[in-house]
């Protein structure tokens, strides 16, 4: 890191949060609040104990079709009064899970949804992240056993069937039981559980909030990028630029794209303040002028012009998604912001030219080849999207939170449990303070 790389993090309100910040106090290794974030997500599984009674009385367990359950089995239904007994099987699911007493396994009952969060120390053995499906599944299995006198011969294989579906005979879960990670062999490859997770789910444990999805957005894009080994080197002070600026709204930048170009403006208009204010900064001169007039441009800090043009992305993404009250159009506006900002400076594109690629598929597949490929659909580890390692989804994110309802199928119905989860994780409550709040206490030791 160079000595003058400090930040000042800003709200959505163009409010300060933190002044002076150095930029390693964002190193998800060491900022408490990134910490709680990731942690949160790691150990947090969920189920609907009315959908998991449901299918035991029909026998409509381990069905693979992603909309409704091809598989009944006649003669295995089961009746058991599940809901009835929510709260005895929330304490036993937690007595098993629980590895000391006190510790911070968690079973909170939100209606007829059961939140699940295994204990921190688990990580201490583990090897990946199954266990955030393997383990409450099984507490929870066992709970109902013993809660109900269920034997070998009682129907207990069904029990399990409709928590996990068919797995092990599959390759993965795929019952009523679900967690915020995927399980590990549904995720292509490794260092990518971090980007497993929906744009949907991210619009909705932010509950719509713009800046707060772009920043949680931005963190679990760029701990993956920490966690594979592509931040190490000069490439953490890359990510770290990139989180501040386009996930944290660092120095101001975004809101005042926003708020300078955002009413009758244009994305050739936010282009020209991202350049404006580059030039400005010193991060960015002019190398030589054309004689037509036209300028090339250099730089001499590669990571703060990325960050700078990333700010710039994510301003064009919200003021385009704002605009049409839809997120639709984001992956275009991404695409005609990179394209039309390298042939205006002649610099590399947000993440030296990976998020242009990467825009010009997620705008094919999303606007062309099906129509089910809507942007909120798609999380950062498909590979549509996984060309950009932390510049393309946290864009995606918070234009979804603009959408006023356009989409075939918006947040409310692929992550309608996500919203009550929320409620009960204080982690994901304003993470853009929380994160600057972690900052400002950060002591480098």
């Amino acid at each position: 890191m160079e000595g003058d790389d400090v930040i000042t993090i800003y709200n959505d309100r163009g409010e300060v949060l933190g002044e002076e910040i150095p930029l390693e106090a964002l190193n998800p290794y060491k900022n408490q609040a990134i910490l709680e974030i990731l942690q949160s997500i790691r150990r947090t599984a969920f189920v609907d104990i009315s959908e998991l009674e449901n299918a035991l009385r029909t026998g409509e367990v381990g069905g693979t079709m992603n909309v409704g359950c091809e598989c009944q089995i006649p003669g295995r239904e089961m009746d058991l009064p599940l809901l009835d007994r929510i709260n005895d099987i929330a304490d036993r699911v937690r007595d098993l899970l629980r590895i000391s007493p006190g510790d911070d396994t968690r079973v909170e009952v939100l209606d007829s949804l059961m939140v699940i969060q295994i204990p921190s120390r688990s990580f201490l053995i583990a090897t990946d992240s199954s266990q955030v499906y393997l383990k409450p599944a099984t507490a929870l299995s066992r709970a109902i056993a013993e809660i109900f006198g269920l034997g070998p011969f009682d129907g207990i294989e069904m029990v399990k069937a409709a928590v996990l579906g068919r797995y092990p005979q599959t390759t993965a879960p795929n019952g009523a039981l679900s967690a915020l990670l995927s399980f590990p062999t549904q995720v292509e490859g490794g260092g990518n559980a971090y980007r497993g997770i929906m744009v949907n789910h991210i619009v909705a444990l932010v509950n719509r909030r713009t800046f707060d999805a772009a920043a949680l957005a931005s963190v679990l894009e760029h701990a993956a990028a920490f966690e594979s080994g592509a931040a190490m080197g000069p490439y953490r002070r890359y990510h770290l630029f990139g989180l501040a600026y386009q996930g944290l709204n660092a120095d101001n930048m975004v809101w005042e794209l926003l708020r300078d170009h955002g009413k009758g403006g244009r994305i050739t208009d936010i282009i020209d303040g991202v350049i404006d204010r580059a030039l400005r900064d010193r991060v960015i001169e002019v190398e030589r002028e054309m004689p037509s007039g036209f300028r090339l441009y250099r730089t001499r800090d590669a990571a703060r012009w990325n960050a700078y043009a990333a700010a710039g992305l994510m301003a064009a993404a919200i003021h385009n998604a704002g605009v049409m009250r839809s997120g639709q159009g984001v992956p275009s506006a991404m695409l005609f912001y990179n394209d039309l900002l390298v042939t205006q400076t002649g610099l590399p594109g947000v993440d030296l030219g990976r998020a242009l690629g990467t825009s010009t598929l997620y705008e094919y597949l999303t606007h062309n080849t099906y129509g089910g490929g809507e942007p909120g659909t798609f999380s950062a580890e498909h590979p549509a999207t996984r060309g950009s390692k932390g510049f393309v989804i946290p864009c995606a994110a918070a234009a979804m939170c603009l959408d006023a309802g356009t989409m075939m199928y918006p947040p409310e119905m692929t992550s309608g449990k996500i919203f009550k989860i929320r409620k009960i994780l204080p982690e994901f409550r304003d993470p853009v303070k929380r994160i600057a709040d972690a900052a400002v206490a950060f002591e480098e030791v």
